[in-house]
């Protein structure tokens, strides 16, 4: 699927270099591999938006008109903090971190930029004071302080690449005319990206990573996997683990393929993703194709898409993305992924996981050709599963190998068990359905991801992955005399338990705008 529209429509070779050629060992293949049969076990497909081009100032497309500065958001307005609050108030009403990637050029106070021309339209002259402004600082202080909702992620420097103050297309690779930009290039665009976050405190000194998920501009990256130069290699230096892209723009490098195809570039996770109909600078665009016949599990939007023309038509607008993900909860086979790893996790699964109920109750599930590759960088997670409860009905219980799951969520009329991360082997699963919930349990309604949670002696264990700040809610456990944290990045802001029910209710703070992974201990 290609966009006739001026911004993607690039120019192509009419015919593909390296056609013919064997796929690349480290493309995953094949399609949906899960198999359920004689059980209510429900293996669902991920669904996750990605929304490209926040961070532009200006929201007015001049790249259409001089060729050669950006496109940007092409819609005519000053960029502020309300453009950035529709996506929060969404990922907060139906639980998921939403992947929100950034172009930092307009967001450079020290016009840093005019060291490396090729990151904006200006080259050696950038100057970029007429955006400079106490509103970047509230803006990228919001951006930090909702990363439970928000997922700041990379897209671009200035989105393209300029040569001799002339426009290419694009910033991370030549789809103009199919080649790399040289490593040296490259690198320092990356550097220029930390730089400018590093002028609002986000940096490895106060504290933060280096994004986590990729979308390159314009579907330009350089996919070589397993040789000493590529998009994924430069960027798995810093940290990025998760790429979604357009896999039809670069054949030439002989992509994975199919709809919903990926694989790994040294050491970074890259699926493929569609648009469904919502134009890059449309207003209050959903897809337009419907959700059974969408065959990507990530879905493309832009900014523009999430905005109201005027604000007070903007709570509809968003209210009607909040319905959307609500929909997508109800569907039989998808549900909404918590948040990128969680969904990369549940993407590597459902291409590589064989899961068989033969009789209800008891499902066997085969992970042993997962590829090594998932378990480099802490990539895989969680495997999700779900099933249609009846009025009345909840999972009572579950164990793995014989060993007690403890992280259990109820939406939209499902009951879902977050299995731990699975190793390279066979398991089985057992479950009972009852009016009773488990004795002892995390009730996972937020963002973060809980791998275990076990009992040892009188002692609670869980390990979580925490973004931003939220609530972590543990039912059916007694009055903690003490609670730990291996983590002291990880904070807790409020302790509150409700003897009545025996839930504990921990709203917990991560350091890391990027995550902090922890053990939390509750005796």
């Amino acid at each position: 699927m290609k966009h006739s529209l001026s911004r993607r429509n690039f120019i192509k070779k009419s015919t593909i270099l390296g056609a013919g050629i064997s796929v690349l060992p480290q493309i995953l293949m094949g399609s949906n591999s899960s198999a359920i049969s004689n059980g209510r076990i429900i293996f669902p497909r991920p669904f996750a938006f990605a929304v490209d081009d926040l961070g532009w100032n200006i929201g007015n497309n001049t790249g259409s008109i001089d060729k050669q500065s950006p496109y940007r958001i092409g819609i005519d307005r000053k960029m502020d903090i309300n453009n950035y609050k529709p996506i929060i108030e969404v990922g907060e009403a139906v639980g998921t971190r939403i992947q929100s990637l950034f172009v930092l050029a307009e967001m450079d106070r020290e016009n840093i930029l005019k060291n490396y021309p090729t990151t904006t339209w200006q080259g050696e002259n950038w100057d970029n004071s007429k955006n400079i402004s106490d509103n970047q600082i509230e803006i990228m202080n919001f951006v930090k302080n909702q990363a439970a909702y928000m997922e700041f992620g990379l897209h671009g420097v200035g989105h393209e690449y300029w040569v001799d103050g002339k426009m290419k297309r694009a910033e991370w690779y030549s789809t103009w005319e199919d080649h790399s930009w040289s490593e040296k290039s490259m690198r320092e665009h990356i550097q220029c990206f930390k730089d400018i976050m590093a002028q609002y405190g986000l940096s490895k000194e106060n504290g933060h990573s280096f994004p986590e998920s990729f979308v390159p501009c314009a579907y330009g990256y350089y996919w070589n996997p397993g040789e000493e130069y590529s998009t994924g290699k430069i960027m798995s230096e810093q940290g990025l683990k998760y790429v979604n892209t357009l896999f039809t723009y670069i054949e030439e490098l002989n992509p994975p393929k199919g709809d919903n195809g990926g694989g790994f570039d040294n050491g970074v996770l890259v699926v493929n993703r569609i648009n469904y109909g919502n134009p890059w600078y449309k207003l209050a665009s959903l897809p337009t194709v419907l959700l059974e016949e969408q065959k990507s599990d990530i879905i493309e939007t832009h900014w523009a898409n999430w905005l109201a023309q005027d604000d007070f038509v903007q709570p509809d607008v968003t209210k009607s993305f909040v319905d959307y993900y609500k929909m997508v909860q109800k569907s039989e086979d998808r549900y909404i992924a918590k948040n990128t790893e969680q969904f990369s996790s549940q993407w590597l699964y459902k291409k590589y996981a064989n899961v068989v109920e033969k009789t209800e109750g008891k499902v066997e599930i085969d992970n042993t050709k997962m590829p090594d590759d998932a378990y480099q960088n802490d990539i895989l997670g969680n495997m999700v599963l779900k099933i249609k409860l009846k009025e009345g009905e909840h999972i009572s219980n579950a164990k793995l190998n014989g060993k007690n799951i403890g992280v259990f969520f109820e939406d939209a009329g499902f009951g879902f068990i977050y299995l731990p991360q699975l190793k390279q082997k066979s398991y089985d699963l057992e479950y009972t359905l009852g009016n009773s919930f488990p004795d002892a349990y995390i009730y996972n309604n937020g963002t973060y991801n809980a791998y275990i949670f076990e009992r040892i002696n009188n002692i609670y264990k869980t390990k979580i992955r925490l973004y931003g700040t939220q609530d972590i809610v543990f039912k059916g456990i007694a009055k903690p005399n003490k609670i730990s944290i291996d983590n002291k990045n990880i904070t807790i802001i409020k302790e509150k338990y409700d003897a009545e029910n025996n839930q504990l209710t921990l709203t917990l703070s991560a350091r890391d705008m990027q995550g902090e992974t922890g053990v939390i201990e509750i005796g």
